[in-house]
């Protein structure tokens, strides 16, 4: 008897934190530079965020070591629920896979709260490549076998696996340069610093749109409704899929009903007509559904992407 009370205690209190919170700002940790596709997501959520709860969601960004930096200052922040995780799945689906000694496990650590956005990306050149589709790009590498070089958002990052797994799926080889996020990769590329990357539709578009780089392709199963007339990756190498979507995280230990609560506004944020148009008119598209959902996929996730790197034989460092 005594055993239920206290139980039911604990519930209440629990409840009780969930109806005051949140009191103070909220901090969205992004663990990449700012630029990148995770600050539109970040201020679009956030500004709907602030006006439902009367608080103000503050972007923290946090880059390095293809998001690992960032993950492991929420997860080891105090789960109350002021301190957020707004990542792609690369942190906690493809780096732990490989890279030895992180600081956090990728399983136990944060809490799925609620997946916001898929996220498209394109493979781009810089317009004094002789390249103008992806077959001719394919022709160009074999040609030239470890002269031409891509940017990456970091070992480990979407953008880093993806194009290790076309490499692989095309059988090219080019040179990886590592960068600590997507917002500082498109000035050299249109500089022709590196002459290839593969980055986010939404901050990568306007610069094919203005005629600084040059799209060859979607990574995405299938074409973006944005630039339908991008070919997909996946035309010519099938089963190819390389995107990934931004979600939003807890600490371990954050209390049920605030998890709830969270997802629930979130959900119901993305079904705004405006906010849904927001997004997609940049690439990004909607997704929104159950924290437990969001829990499978995201275990689903971690498992093929640690079958994709150990197809294109990425070893932990």
């Amino acid at each position: 008897m005594l055993r239920f009370a206290w139980i039911v205690l604990v519930l209440a209190i629990g409840v009780a934190h969930a109806d005051t919170w949140p009191a103070k700002p909220v901090r969205f940790i992004v663990p990449f530079a700012p630029g990148g596709s995770g600050d539109i997501v970040g201020r679009t959520i956030g500004a709907r965020l602030t006006d439902a709860w009367g608080e103000q969601i503050l972007i923290d960004n946090r880059p390095g070591a293809a998001g690992a930096i960032g993950t492991a200052a929420t997860a080891s922040a105090s789960p109350d629920g002021y301190t957020l995780l707004l990542a792609d799945d690369s942190p906690l689906s493809i780096t732990p896979h490989i890279r030895k000694g992180l600081p956090y496990d990728a399983l136990k650590d944060l809490v799925p709260i609620v997946p916001i956005a898929r996220i498209e990306f394109v493979l781009t050149v810089n317009p004094g490549v002789p390249a103008k589709s992806l077959a001719e790009l394919v022709a160009l590498l074999k040609a030239n076998p470890g002269k031409y070089s891509y940017a990456s958002a970091g070992i480990g990052s979407i953008h880093h696996l993806a194009m290790e797994w076309l490499k692989q799926l095309a059988g090219v080889d080019m040179v990886h340069v590592p960068y600590k996020g997507s917002g500082q990769i498109l000035p050299d590329v249109i500089a022709g610093v590196v002459p290839i990357t593969y980055t986010g539709f939404a901050q990568t578009m306007p610069q094919v749109r203005a005629g600084r780089l040059r799209a060859l392709a979607v990574g995405s199963p299938e074409r973006v409704a944005a630039a339908p007339e991008l070919p997909s990756i996946a035309e010519s190498y099938p089963g190819f899929d390389g995107t990934t979507s931004w979600n939003l995280f807890a600490p371990a230990g954050t209390p049920l009903e605030i998890v709830q609560k969270v997802n629930s506004e979130v959900n119901r944020i993305l079904r705004i007509p405006e906010v849904a148009e927001q997004l997609s008119s940049n690439g990004l598209f909607p997704l929104g559904g159950t924290s437990p959902q969001f829990a499978a996929a995201m275990r689903a996730s971690y498992e093929r992407w640690g079958r994709i790197v150990r197809a294109v034989g990425l070893k932990p460092e």
